[in-house]
């Protein structure tokens, strides 16, 4: 509906033309609207996402006024919400024939083409839309961005959006939503500045403060996130979702203690969080209470036996105090459920190896390591158990493989460093920590507390001398 129209269709005719329309579709009978009437009453559906009724208003439209080009556009919205996009651009086509400069049929063109995945052709459609004059364009440049957005083109997302701010700096929804995307696009301290932007205007939105403590927490700003969710729910106490993101960010900044309280207050409200469970027992785990950690692990898999990281757990701690047997078949159901888990592999591995049941073990290791071909403790792991059975060559091998992938590793280096002088082949021992030097002098120790007996060697301890000085 054109404004001019708008502006002389009263509100309280146009709540009247939307009840008169849903009583004749319920009645089954026909009763006559003129074009503005109709027009409204398809957008009031659209709006609210009633497409059957905007089609069956749309229909209506049509069989009232047939020339009509405002229903002809608003069939190919039509068409464009039931999937005909084929349909709806063709509509389109032969209406841009006739109203060459109304700015819908673009922007409809631009959305039916994002969806279509032509992104190259809905930039063009909807720029041309932009070169017409149109109402309130920080709204048509909002939705243009959310349009490019649910196509994934988070960039072009970002950039209409960014226009619709500079055309209303004070439309909330449009800082919402570059807050949103800024933070999609890992632009995390843009996504701050307009999420505060937002409250500058609302400081009440818990909502709001909640993602700020989302965007925080990926920053690795943990503390900053706890005290965003702590706004979010003195804005609204029974907000689930923050209870249970301040404990996963009380977690990942070490205060288990903390973690573990908010955590079971968010379990006081939602008891049949399986995931939350194992968070928590997690949080035992890291405190070395595994008594409490198995009961919560436990009470994750009645919940969902399909839990896999719940099986997992509980087996790390049946390995945390040896009992290997009963750790095995908690693993093993742990790589039933999800096959494609390095640790998980890596743990199963570990656990064969400390049994001397080898074959299993290096079957394990290496689907490990060629899961998570960089996850280096996996392939220290693995030498470690060859290297155990007095078999120093095989040991090599491992890590001279692993050093081809990860090219600039210092823990393979020291270690590779450790099994060459044990097999006294120092020439090439010296290479290898000589390397490792260079990639991290720092954690030189790594070599002298698996192999104590380097320090004793000259050639290793002229390194460090010629290494250390290089330092100062």
């Amino acid at each position: 509906m054109n404004e001019e129209a708008r502006d002389s269709f009263e509100d309280d005719d146009f709540d009247e033309a939307v009840a008169r329309f849903r009583k004749m579709v319920k009645t089954n009978t026909s009763k006559y609207f003129d074009v503005f009437e109709v027009e409204g009453i398809v957008d009031h559906f659209l709006e609210d996402g009633r497409i059957k009724l905007a089609k069956k208003a749309v229909e209506t439209g049509l069989r009232l006024h047939p020339a009509s080009i405002s229903m002809k556009i608003r069939q190919a919205q039509i068409f464009m919400h039931e999937g005909k996009l084929e349909e709806c651009l063709e509509l389109l086509k032969m209406a841009e024939k006739i109203e060459a400069n109304n700015p819908d049929i673009f922007l409809i063109k631009g959305e039916a083409y994002n969806l279509l995945g032509d992104v190259p052709k809905a930039v063009a459609a909807y720029e041309h839309a932009l070169e017409m004059d149109i109402d309130e364009p920080d709204e048509t440049l909002y939705n243009i961005g959310i349009s490019f957005g649910q196509a994934g083109e988070t960039h072009l997302a970002i950039s209409y959006l960014e226009k619709a701010y500079h055309a209303n700096p004070k439309n909330e929804i449009v800082l919402y939503e570059l807050g949103y995307y800024f933070d999609k696009d890992s632009q995390f301290e843009k996504s701050i500045e307009f999420y505060n932007k937002y409250l500058d205007i609302d400081p009440f939105n818990h909502s709001v403060w909640y993602n700020i403590g989302i965007t925080y927490n990926r920053m690795g700003m943990f503390a900053e996130a706890i005290e965003a969710y702590d706004y979010a729910l003195v804005i609204n106490e029974d907000f689930l979702h923050a209870h249970f993101n301040k404990a996963n960010a009380l977690a990942n900044n070490n205060q288990f203690e903390k973690a573990i309280e908010c955590y079971q207050e968010y379990l006081l409200l939602d008891k049949e969080n399986d995931d939350a469970y194992c968070y928590l027992a997690e949080c035992y785990l890291n405190g070395d209470r595994y008594d409490e950690a198995l009961v919560n692990y436990q009470k994750a898999i009645g919940l969902n036996e399909s839990n896999a990281s719940a099986w997992y757990g509980s087996g790390l701690i049946m390995w945390s105090e040896g009992q290997l047997t009963e750790a095995q078949a908690f693993f093993k159901k742990a790589l039933i459920l999800e096959d494609d888990n390095a640790d998980f592999w890596g743990m199963d591995a570990k656990v064969h190896a400390e049994l001397n049941e080898t074959k299993e073990a290096i079957v394990s290791f290496e689907m490990a390591t060629m899961l998570e071909p960089d996850h280096i403790e996996n392939w220290l792991s693995y030498s470690e158990m060859f290297y155990d059975i007095n078999d120093t060559d095989r040991a090599i091998e491992v890590l001279r493989t692993a050093s081809k992938i990860n090219k600039s590793n210092a823990f393979l280096n020291y270690r590779l460093t450790a099994y060459l002088l044990d097999k006294n082949e120092e020439l090439e021992a010296a290479c290898h920590f000589e390397r490792a030097l260079k990639i991290d002098f720092s954690i030189q120790n790594e070599l002298f507390e698996f192999y104590p007996e380097a320090s004793k060697i000259e050639s290793i301890k002229k390194l460090i001398s010629q290494y250390q000085s290089l330092k100062l």
